[in-house]
């Protein structure tokens, strides 16, 4: 509860109460689009020191780490790494190798988090090109200088584009600073590693966090003319695993698959079936592994 407004309209006293949840904590920079740094700087078209990237980068703290040039914020210009995944900067740093000790970062909160309360974190990672790929940690801390409780150990990030990922976690503490760091690998012993992300998002409602999406076509004509010759989602992003099942009018099962994007090519047992009305069941385990059914009509037209 904040405080009480008292308003008197004709002559008649009007209390306003306005309530306050407690949990719009949100992360202040977690997209990297505030930072005063030009593109190009630094000999890698983006790279900077520590000293650089915390005096130009506001709400991020790089507390551990060292090497050459071991963080970086790449605009949308460079071709080094990659484009970023929405905007026009993303974070790289780099997770050891070549006898460096990984980077970690912290990014500051609106407002502490609190303690045994739930939320939602959705963010994008990726890997450096022809380099080893690692997977992130990510903790929560009260201080900027300290990694904190650990909260997350991702998958290995791919080389090439980006990846979605989901954390639900319940807080450790009432931290202040979300913290980023590589995990130090075998692979990196003789390799130099870095580790992309971007849209770094917080939320107990899950009102920012980046949701999965799902869609499928209403209609597809297998006639092998090279267009819609497949039924398969329109959109299948941020899944991690799912399956198929196709059946007929009288619920019979014509098909099935666990690899759902390689979808349907209108054939059972070897044999074409016939036009008409068909019933799918997709059922897949989303970012922030919830198993999850949808279910819809298909039109078979050859």
């Amino acid at each position: 509860l904040n405080y009480l407004d008292l308003k008197i309209s004709g002559g008649i006293i009007c209390l306003v109460l306005f309530i306050h949840s407690g949990h719009s904590q949100y992360i202040l920079n977690g997209d990297f689009e505030i930072n005063n740094v030009a593109p190009g700087m630094g000999p890698y078209n983006g790279a900077l020191t520590i000293s650089q990237f915390n005096s130009l980068v506001p709400h991020c703290f790089v507390f551990a780490g060292q090497g050459y040039y071991p963080i970086g914020l790449f605009p949308s210009t460079s071709s080094w790494l990659e484009l970023p995944q929405n905007g026009d900067w993303y974070l790289a740093f780099t997770a050891g190798g070549l006898n460096h000790t990984p980077i970690e970062v912290s990014l500051e909160l609106s407002e502490p988090l609190i303690a045994g309360i739930t939320y939602k974190m959705s963010f994008y990672d990726g890997a450096r090109p022809h380099h080893c790929a690692v997977p992130i940690e990510i903790g929560v801390s009260t201080e900027n200088n300290a990694f904190g409780t650990s909260i997350y150990t991702g998958g290995t990030p791919p080389n090439e584009g980006w990846a979605l990922r989901g954390v639900e976690f319940v807080a450790p503490n009432n931290g202040l600073f979300i913290t980023l760091r590589g995990i130090h690998s075998s692979c990196q012993v003789s390799s130099w590693s870095w580790v992309r992300i971007d849209n770094i998002c917080l939320s107990i409602d899950a009102s920012c966090v980046q949701l999965p999406e799902f869609s499928m076509p209403n209609v597809f004509t297998p006639n092998n003319d090279g267009v819609n010759d497949i039924f398969k989602p329109i959109k299948f992003k941020g899944m991690k695993q799912g399956k198929m099942t196709i059946l007929n009018r009288w619920g019979q099962t014509v098909f099935e698959t666990e690899d759902i994007l390689n979808g349907w090519d209108g054939l059972h047992n070897n044999q074409q079936c016939t036009d008409g009305v068909y019933y799918w069941i997709v059922t897949y385990t989303d970012i922030f592994d919830e198993m999850k059914t949808e279910t819809g009509f298909l039109t078979l037209i050859r």
